[in-house]
């Protein structure tokens, strides 16, 4: 039987998780406040006996009841008035509690996103001067982290708790209620400051990734940004990675929605129609257990994409279905810049909407400047269809901020393939070579590595090329290549031009 969720006003709690959410981000409350949250929640609008919260709060204990008040006194200021200017929780005199509002149940196997907290920066500065730049290095990071929708941030308030202090992150997790901790320092030397960052998986108890920014004083804020940029960029992959080996991890039978969309996650890495297949099965299965589930739409809706692009094309119920996902992930969750971005893709590689997909990437950069794979997204659209220069640009800045990247054997060969539109074959050549060295399995990029040893004139080299490719995908023919060319225009004709002179076969 699936646990239910209660949503109230701007709160969603999870009983089975133990969490409770404002607005998508969690709130942080006790194992204590979140039993009482949840026994007030299922009385649905009844009174609960101070007897029976007890029992629930601190099972087969004797406790005062002093101890129900502190906790009654901290759920409240943790939730806050209602929308009248009322306390959600109401006492009824001499009998016990009550939550009157009118409460919405869900049943839905809702998809548990990762959490993470953002321990205030330890600040070794000395004087205190520049104590300022560590509280604001640690706000500026929360603030960026709260722009990706795929984990969930620990407000700053919450956080902030554990200013001047050490904690252990396994307590922070705890406390808290995440999954992964974030955790920095600043230390300063003469004119140069050293900022120390690590990022900690506390439920396996390891290290999932650290370094170091030195910088000077006297440009405090302009290096407060290069870190706050270089910090986000590194967290998201490294999170999505963590997350995708713990889905990897648990037995076949207790999957969730959101452990499905998971386990298609590294199927994007490879074009074969087998795996495509299995990555489009995974998300269809994870949709129909959470229709709401709009990133897990997003990348369903991409995967038939990828099977219009690297495969024989889409049958007519195919293209529909890849639309309507794509449709219904906006819908979903259109606000979340990943979802916005993929959605694009699909409009303008499937439906042939240019134009309406340009302006969606352009909206969606700015909603998460900092997300790969939103940079990647937007980049290959604009190669292709819009700003050539601004799309190669964007390119460089996904591989800067984020080199550890799952996804970036996709953006060195989008690199490579601005260049190629551009006729600048050496340049396209090296990029596509890079692209192979991180996946070599990725069929776009021996497209754009043929066709740039053809342009140059290197045959042998172009011919081996194609016998490579056609061992890789033995279903690829000039006809497929040629097939995607309406939706780029002319800038794809250097791709069909080259693999042409190369020899694949009609």
């Amino acid at each position: 039987m699936v646990e239910q969720t209660f949503i109230f006003g701007p709160f969603e709690l999870d009983p089975a998780a133990g969490l409770l959410r404002r607005d998508g981000q969690i709130v942080a409350l006790g194992q204590r406040g979140i039993a009482l949250l949840h026994t007030l929640l299922a009385a649905g609008g009844q009174t609960v006996s101070k007897d029976e919260l007890m029992a629930k709060a601190w099972p087969g204990m004797i406790v005062e009841e002093a101890n129900l008040s502190v906790q009654m006194a901290t759920l409240r200021k943790a939730l806050g008035p209602a929308p009248d200017g009322e306390e959600w929780v109401v006492t009824v005199p001499r009998l016990g509690y009550r939550l009157p509002r009118t409460i919405a149940r869900s049943s839905l196997l809702r998809p548990l996103r990762p959490s993470i907290a953002v321990l205030p920066f330890q600040s070794h500065l000395g004087d205190g001067e520049e104590e300022y730049f560590a509280d604001g290095m640690f706000e500026d990071i929360i603030t960026a982290l709260s722009r990706f929708r795929t984990f969930a941030v620990v407000a700053r308030n919450a956080a902030f708790a554990y200013k001047g202090r050490s904690p252990d992150s396994r307590e922070v997790a705890r406390a808290l209620g995440v999954r992964y901790v974030l955790e920095g320092s600043v230390r300063r030397r003469d004119s140069r400051l050293r900022v120390s960052v690590q990022l900690v998986d506390a439920a396996e108890a390891t290290e999932l990734w650290a370094d170091h920014f030195d910088g000077e004083v006297t440009s405090l804020f302009d290096f407060q940004d290069r870190i706050t940029e270089a910090v986000v960029g590194l967290v998201e992959p490294e999170v999505r990675k963590a997350e995708i080996q713990r889905a990897r991890r648990k037995p076949p039978d207790s999957l969730d929605a959101y452990d499905l969309y998971l386990r298609a996650l590294p199927l994007f890495r490879g074009a074969s129609p087998e795996v495509n297949a299995e990555a489009i099965r995974l998300l269809e299965k994870a949709i129909e257990l959470d229709p709401t589930f709009a990133i897990a739409l997003a990348y369903a809706g991409w995967a038939y994409e990828r099977k219009e692009t690297f495969g024989q094309g889409l049958s007519n119920e195919e293209r529909r279905r890849a639309l309507e996902l794509a449709e219904r992930a906006v819908d979903a969750g259109g606000d979340d810049p990943l979802v916005a971005a993929i959605s694009a893709l699909v409009f303008m590689s499937v439906g042939r909407e240019g134009r309406r997909s340009l302006v969606m990437l352009r909206q969606a950069l700015a909603g998460n400047p900092n997300n790969s794979t939103v940079l990647s997204l937007c980049a290959f659209c604009n190669v292709m269809l819009g700003d050539l220069a601004f799309g190669r640009e964007c390119y460089l800045h996904a591989l800067q901020i984020a080199p550890g990247a799952l996804d970036n054997y996709e953006i060195l060969l989008g690199v490579g393939l601005s260049h190629l539109v551009s006729g600048e074959f050496e340049q396209a050549l090296e990029w596509a070579q890079r692209s192979l060295a991180a996946n070599g399995e990725w069929i776009g990029a021996h497209w754009t590595l043929v066709a740039s040893f053809a342009h140059l004139g290197r045959m042998d080299e172009a011919h081996a090329g194609v016998a490579t490719l056609l061992r890789k995908a033995p279903f690829t023919r000039m006809s497929d290549i040629e097939r995607i060319a309406d939706r780029y225009s002319e800038r794809w004709q250097s791709t069909i031009d080259g693999l042409r002179k190369a020899g694949l076969p009609d």
